[in-house]
């Protein structure tokens, strides 16, 4: 039986290219290795030499080096320098394993197509998608329509995937939702991108991340336009650019940009932030809060902070307030506990008896400190340089809003927990004749 050798020259380097999209290491340098072809039922050709084309019939096997393709048909177009594989594709290098229905390789634009479905296995590793593409002069490959990408830490759903093998990045597009291997951590957005050099992850375009605690009921909600995931000497780092929101629990917050490090368990909140708890609010230049093994400890605000406590719903412009250059939150299962103020610290506490308005009492000292029961003030102490008035109730009524520390907010855009995007459920076909 006579191998058209020309054939078998075109189809080396898809065979090449398929091979080292899923291994990126792999060198084309050097002499090429014999391709051997080690069987086909029959081989028809019609044409001339320069321009006709051959076909390979039924059981279609060959080699090249560790490198073994099989198929159902093989067909190479001469004139177009166009090599196809139909049925049943199979390329297959040590643990790594490439199948679709059909491959078709162009050797005018060193393009090889997958347009029936792809699927990628190496070890714990798959990805599949409806259509594949990789480029052999470039070495990027692109997969798309329901890409998925599955291995034993992580799990992908994109629109689609483009992975360099040169820079080592992926790219993904459109409905991208990541998720760890166990189902507590998901995030999802527009567009992904991956550096695995520099461990870097970005997320863009409606970003968001839930984190369920398996050792408790809790979940953490981040939303923003951009997330930002790096690992440096082993630490986890975590960054929300731009529309900032979280949510944990009683506890929510905005912000420009959000910093948190794992360890020591750490979220800094910057630009504009304010942070909700139960029925208060506070803000500040900025806010940090500590959370030890994911558990909420403590909240500060740093530089003109300020604390604010709706004083009763039966009077919406009443409003409890405690400031100063430091604002400390002590916290226990996402509820406030203590305060305290600290520098410059004012407050403006309104009086009621059997849920009557009794005027307020305004203050000024060194430090203020104060309990809360149920999200509301109890007890307040001031200490240090003291300054105090009483407003008796006839002077504050129709004025309540008059009595405000500079800084003072108040708002109802409070975020909100969002549903979890799902991926795409529709099966990937990787198999069968076409």
């Amino acid at each position: 039986m006579t191998v058209d050798l020309e054939f078998m020259q075109h189809l080396t380097a898809l065979i090449i290219g398929l091979i080292v999209l899923a291994q990126p290491s792999l060198s084309q340098d050097g002499p090429q290795l014999p391709i051997v072809l080690q069987n086909a039922d029959s081989i028809v050709g019609t044409g001339p030499m320069e321009s006709g084309i051959r076909e390979f019939l039924g059981n279609v096997r060959f080699t090249q080096g560790n490198v073994t393709v099989t198929c159902d048909r093989a067909i190479h177009n001469v004139a177009l320098n166009r090599a196809d594989l139909y049925g049943h594709v199979v390329v297959k290098q040590g643990s790594v394993t490439i199948s679709a229905p059909y491959i078709s390789y162009d050797g005018n634009t060193y393009q090889a197509d997958a347009t029936r479905g792809i699927k990628v296995v190496e070890g714990a590793s798959t990805i599949t998608s409806r259509v594949g593409r990789y480029s052999t002069q470039t070495h990027i490959m692109t997969f798309t329509d329901s890409v998925a990408a599955v291995d034993d830490s992580v799990r992908i759903w994109a629109d689609t995937l483009t992975y360099d093998r040169d820079a080592d990045t992926s790219v993904a597009h459109g409905r991208v939702v990541v998720s760890d291997s166990s189902g507590s951590a998901w995030l999802t957005g527009d567009h992904a991108y991956r550096n695995a050099v520099t461990q870097r992850i970005r997320m863009c375009g409606n970003a968001a991340a839930w984190q369920w605690d398996p050792g408790g009921p809790d979940t953490v909600y981040v939303a923003a336009d951009t997330l930002l995931m790096t690992k440096d000497k082993g630490l986890n780092r975590y960054e929300a650019v731009s529309a900032v929101q979280l949510v944990r629990g009683a506890v929510s917050a905005r912000a420009d940009t959000m910093v948190y490090v794992t360890d020591p368990g750490r979220i800094d909140l910057l630009g504009h932030p304010i942070l909700w708890s139960d029925s208060m609010l506070i803000v500040a230049d900025t806010i940090i809060a500590d959370v030890p093994d994911k558990t909420l400890r403590s909240v500060v605000g740093l530089t003109k902070a300020i604390l604010v406590s709706r004083t009763d719903t039966l009077y919406p412009d009443r409003f409890d307030q405690i400031g100063g250059d430091v604002v400390l939150l002590s916290i226990d299962h996402d509820t406030v506990r203590q305060l305290s103020a600290i520098g410059n610290a004012q407050s403006i506490t309104f009086r009621t008896e059997e849920k009557r308005p009794e005027g307020l009492a305004k203050a000024a000292a060194d430090t203020i400190r104060a309990n809360f029961e149920h999200g509301q003030l109890s007890d307040v102490y001031w200490l240090g340089g003291i300054e105090g008035e009483h407003h008796p109730e006839p002077v504050v009524a129709g004025r309540a809003e008059s009595y405000r520390l500079p800084g003072f907010v108040w708002r109802d855009d409070r975020p909100v927990m969002a549903r979890p995007v799902q991926p795409f459920t529709k099966k990937t076909v990787v198999t069968g004749k076409p």
